[in-house]
């Protein structure tokens, strides 16, 4: 969209500005003040103008070449053309400027820029540009060939003079050419007269030329620079008519600057006002002009559709009504634009008026009645400024209005045009009433009553602090009819109160707290279900009488299916339909089919991000968006757009901010103040649109136009163009950024493309074929056109793609295949007769070579046999000498256990009896006495031990050399048992140890055994179990036997066998503590003793251990019958 300076346009706005901004009564505004204001409306060309629309302004940012503007016109076609000074000729689609030359390329290279000042567009459509200085060109409708006229006395064509002024073509075909060195005209066959020459028997008063007309009886009225003229055909030149009869001579108050014809009333413009002269008396008379009023210089005369007539001036745009022969103001402004110098109007065919000016640029709007209003015509006391605030919730109710903002709520009483407002600190949601008509306002930060006697308002915190909510942050509010609310909460989910029972309740809370701010945005209330939007968790439905809780949006089973889980509104549709906003469409659910239809940018939306909607009491939906307010008549697939450019106060609508008060007036928040909308007086644009392809690219260089063409031949892409672009244009100007296209390329595109942000399309490497281009456009309010536009689009192939090439090459290729193959066959032959002679010459080598591979084979099994045999032997002395190396790992370890254990045992005993011997020696105790018998029995007893380490250490011996002899004979292992246990007791006392034995006493085990080795298996044991026990522990010593054998166990409660020792008990060596600390004496060689002795008898020896839970040691021996 162009970036336009906006003026307004619209009556009725411009006179509440006005009547605020510029009232001389009011003395709260001072002139520096209203001043200010003035400037700032002219600025930015903003105030009330036509139709409650607004100006646009196209400048040079625009794209407009030149700034100054003399003539606006319309070809059949639809595009407007412009005259500009140094620009020449324009042609405008809406988006861009084309420029066209009427000067031929001589003149161009000599003369350069082109000034034209006046435009005509005849009714054969040819364009006639009167130029300033380079005479008259006309481009023809049908070839587009550029013809000049300019002085020249030796032709029959030439004109008057270089500086074409006025043209106008009369009833009969007549071209008058007006300059400012005479007039011509032009007859349909091409013959040119000269009308009034100074020379001539009818001279004109004056001979420059600056308006003409032609009232309804055919007279042609010639507006000079010191008067006007009218001519006839039968008398010719009539006698001048001054305005001013008096004027000083050389002045230019007769200067006929303008006209116009109404009938037979020829309108006059001047530079001192404006006349009106009747045609059938000749009476003129000026037409009246306030004394408040400057009398305008006139450089145009037009008469809208409300058949006021409209003067473009120095001083900007007036109106002036024929009938009531007075100048209509616009609410207390004489004119509109006041500081522009409008020279030319223009109405196009849909209405639109265009307004050239003098370095301003072109303004372009539409006159018509505006269903759209602002707050300032309800409060035309209060300040503009004051009324623009975002208004971001809407309440009616009977003559107040009530109106949320950011921070405060609004009370306008329309009737008394009075307003207060009542700061919440917060962003007013909602407004809603209940049953007893008192007015809440929902807030980010909490819940406010209006209470109409102290006029305040008063916080309402009970349902939050009854429910224990966190949060009072409401984004929606629902009274029911039994004033029970219900609150759509941030983060907090749904809140249910009822003031009359204090009941409330949380719902939804656990959803809304999985995602990070999430929020209950939308509610609607239908029968028994209350439906529930979110902003990030989709929609839900709730039984309000249940409180059965169902997540519809997720629920397959209900037919509806979310385009974004952001919902934004949810409300009442046609038809009982619910309608429900979201950020990418709008959905309409029908609960009743469980089906739903879906409205977005491929339905005609400028946009899916819905933020809020209404249907009326016709059925109409009413959408709010970011782009404006969108209707969708009811039984209509069409979506109409309305925007600033028709008249709301601003195109952006905020969240949900929407009233219809039932009475013909729909209220609506923008982010500029609210827009108060009479729906019965919506203009709604009806015409279709001309769509043209105003530009079409080739390798994004543009082709050549015709300037009166709105067809383009069949375009042909070579191969060597990789890519074409089309441009569109829909030819209506209401808000050519609203206009939309819809097309598609017939054997390429499977359907039509519809474009809302862009009017072109861009296709690239296509394949080579024949395709057709079809275009639609829409108007600013989405009707599209009658007609579409065809353009035949031919890709050629490249040159091996045709077909006689293609059936040359494959004639060669079946030629070049064919002496191929002939030349391949000759080949082949040569080659099996070279393969033959091969092949025997081979069989003859291959004997050979058969003959000495099976000798060479021979060998090689043989040096195979002779390999795998030393492998084997070395593999078997590898292991041999793998098993000599862990034995001696095994030996090296054992030696050096032995000596730790020997030095440690053998250490200790001696340490003893040499103290004790040494202090006997010495003399240290009395012999006889105590101490002296204890030394003594020290050293024996030492000397005991070290007499059983050495007897351990010569049986290992015996039994590693094989020497061990076993003296067998029968023995009673219940006695045997029960004298080691006798044996034991002392030891057994000295660590505070109990043994018991459990055995059958009365039956004898009897065993063959060596009697005195098997008392030392079961000492070992026994003392390992009492040495081993915690003090205080018991030792029980259990035996048992069968027919083939007997069994002796013997369990403590000690310290136990840590697991990773149990594979190394009855090692040599081995001590769970082998360290020089250990508690414990021993030399490791009692078990492995024990074990050798047992397996001697061919008994067993085992044990079951878990460490600090004590061991059982067993023994198990062949049993005989009886003793002997």
């Amino acid at each position: 969209m162009l970036c336009c300076g906006l003026v307004g346009l619209g009556w009725l706005v411009l006179e509440r500005h006005a009547e605020v901004m510029l009232n001389s009564h009011r003395p709260a505004l001072s002139w520096s003040q209203k001043l200010f204001y003035l400037l700032i409306t002219l600025t930015f060309y903003t105030s009330a103008a036509f139709g409650y629309t607004e100006f646009k302004r196209i400048g040079v940012d625009d794209g407009l070449p030149n700034a100054t503007i003399y003539s606006v016109a319309q070809d059949q076609h639809g595009y407007i053309w412009l005259t500009s000074t140094n620009s020449g000729l324009l042609r405008y689609d809406g988006y861009s400027f084309s420029e066209f030359p009427i000067l031929t390329v001589s003149e161009m290279q000599h003369l350069g820029h082109q000034d034209v000042g006046v435009l005509l567009i005849d009714r054969k459509n040819n364009i006639w540009a009167g130029t300033w200085g380079y005479g008259l060109s006309r481009i023809d409708a049908v070839t587009g060939q550029l013809s000049r006229y300019v002085v020249d006395k030796n032709s029959d064509q030439g004109i008057a003079g270089m500086q074409v002024q006025a043209l106008f073509q009369d009833q009969a075909g007549n071209l008058w050419i007006g300059t400012t060195s005479g007039l011509n005209r032009l007859s349909p066959d091409g013959k040119m007269t000269q009308i009034g020459a100074a020379n001539s028997l009818q001279p004109l008063q004056h001979q420059r030329i600056w308006s003409l007309q032609q009232t309804a009886d055919g007279t042609i009225w010639i507006g000079t620079a010191e008067g006007l003229h009218c001519w006839r055909e039968q008398t010719g030149l009539c006698p001048v008519v001054l305005p001013y009869a008096n004027a000083a001579v050389g002045s230019r108050d007769n200067e006929i600057r303008a006209l116009i014809t109404k009938q037979n009333t020829l309108w006059i413009g001047t530079r001192l006002g404006l006349f009106s002269l009747d045609a059938t008396t000749d009476d003129i008379s000026p037409a009246p002009v306030a004394d408040s009023m400057t009398t305008p210089i006139i450089n145009h005369l037009l008469f809208d559709t409300d058949g006021n007539l409209l003067l473009g001036t120095y001083n900007g745009l007036f109106r002036y009504n024929p009938q009531q022969q007075k100048f209509l103001k616009f609410r207390r402004q004489d004119s509109l634009l006041p500081t522009v110098n409008v020279r030319s109007m223009f109405i196009d065919r849909t209405g639109v008026l265009w307004l050239g000016s003098r370095e301003n640029g072109l303004f372009y709007a539409r006159h018509s009645a505006s269903a759209f209003s602002s707050l300032t015509s309800l409060l035309p006391g209060e300040q503009a400024e004051d009324l623009s605030f975002t208004v971001t919730s809407v309440f009616n109710q009977g003559d107040l209005l009530w109106l949320g903002s950011a921070e405060y709520l609004y009370r306008i009483d329309r009737k008394l045009e009075k307003m207060q407002r009542y700061q919440t600190s917060g962003r007013v949601n909602t407004i809603r009433s209940d049953n007893q008509g008192r007015v809440f306002a929902a807030t980010d930060v909490g819940l406010f009553r209006y209470e109409p006697a102290s006029d305040q308002l008063q916080r309402v915190d009970q349902p939050f602090t009854l429910a224990k909510a966190r949060n009072d942050n409401i984004r929606d509010l629902i009274i029911n009819d039994q004033g029970q609310f219900w609150f759509g909460l941030w983060g907090e989910g749904i809140l249910f109160w009822d003031p009359a029972t204090q009941q409330t309740k949380l719902l939804l809370s656990d959803v809304m707290r999985q995602k990070v701010g999430d929020a209950v945005q939308a509610l609607y209330q239908k029968g028994d279900f209350l439906w529930v939007g979110t902003r990030y968790s989709g929609l839900f439905q709730i039984s309000t009488s249940t409180g059965e809780l169902r997540h519809i949006s997720e629920d397959k089973t209900s037919g509806l299916s979310l385009p974004s889980q952001d919902v934004q509104c949810v409300e009442p549709g046609p038809a009982d339909s619910i309608l429900i906003c979201t950020e990418q469409g709008l959905v309409v659910y029908q609960p009743q089919t469980l089906t739903q239809q879906l409205w977005d940018g491929r339905s005609g939306l400028l946009t899916q991000n819905i933020v809020g909607a209404h249907t009326d009491a016709d059925s109409n939906v009413w959408l709010l968006s970011a782009k404006g307010l969108t209707l969708k008549p009811a039984g209509s697939s069409r979506f109409i757009t309305f925007t600033r450019q028709d008249g709301l106060v601003a195109t952006e609508l905020v969240f949900k901010a929407i009233f219809n008060d039932q009475s013909g007036t729909i209220f609506l928040g923008t982010i500029a103040g609210l827009a108060i909308v009479e729906p019965k007086l919506l203009w709604v644009n009806e015409l279709s649109p001309t769509v043209a392809v105003p530009e079409i690219l080739i390798n994004h260089q543009p082709l050549p136009m015709l300037a009166h063409s709105n067809d383009w031949p069949a375009i042909v892409l070579k191969p060597t163009d990789s890519s074409v672009e089309f441009k569109f244009a829909s030819l209506d100007y209401h808000d050519v950024s609203r206009n939309q296209f819809l097309y598609r390329l017939r054997g390429f595109d499977p359907d039509w493309i519809l474009q809302s942000d862009k009017r072109a399309a861009y296709y690239s490497n296509l394949p080579a074929g024949d395709y057709v281009l079809e275009v639609k456009g829409s108007n600013n309010h989405g009707l599209f056109s009658d007609k579409t536009v065809e353009i035949q689009l031919q890709v050629l192939p490249p040159w091996w793609q045709y077909r006689t090439v293609q059936v040359l090459m494959g004639i060669i290729t079946l030629l070049l295949i064919l002496a191929g193959h002939q030349y391949r066959l000759r080949h082949v032959r040569q080659i099996n007769r070279l393969l033959q002679n091969s092949v025997q010459e081979r069989a003859k080598a291959q004997l050979i070579l058969e003959t000495k591979v099976a000798e060479r084979t021979s060998a090689l099994e043989e040096s195979s046999l002779t390999l795998s045999l030393r492998s084997k032997q070395l593999e078997k002395s590898l292991q041999e000498v793998a098993k000599a190396n862990r034995e001696l790992k095994r030996l090296d370890k054992l030696k050096d256990e032995f000596i730790s254990v020997v030095s440690h045992e053998l250490r200790t005993p001696l340490t003893s009896i040499r103290g004790a011997v040494g202090l006997i020696a010495q003399r240290v105790v009395e012999p006889g006495s105590d101490p002296y018998q204890l030394l003594i029995q020290t050293a024996v007893n030492n000397c005991e031990r070290l007499s059983s380490i050495i007897n351990d250490l010569l049986d290992v011996q015996k039994f590693e050399a094989g020497k061990f002899v076993l003296q067998l004979k029968p023995v009673d292992l219940v006695d045997l048992v029960q004298q080691a246990i006798s044996a034991s007791n002392a030891y057994a006392h000295k660590y505070q140890v109990s043994v018991t034995l459990q055995a059958d006493l009365a039956m004898p085990l009897t065993v063959n055994v060596d009697a005195l080795r098997i008392r030392q298996v079961v000492d070992n044991l026994l003392s390992n179990a009492i040495k081993f026990s915690h003090q205080g522990g018991a030792v029980l010593v259990e035996l048992s036997g069968d027919e083939q054998q007997v069994k002796v166990a013997i369990t403590d409660q000690g310290v136990g066998i840590p697991e990773s020792f149990h594979q190394r008990v009855f090692d040599k060596f081995s001590q769970a503590d082998a360290s020089d600390s250990r508690t414990q004496e021993g030399t490791g060689l009692g078990l492995t003793i024990c074990k050798k002795i047992i397996e001697s008898h061919q008994g067993q020896i085992g044990f079951v251990s878990q460490e600090q839970q004590g061991s059982c040691f067993w023994v198990t021996l062949p049993r005989l019958a009886s003793l002997p």
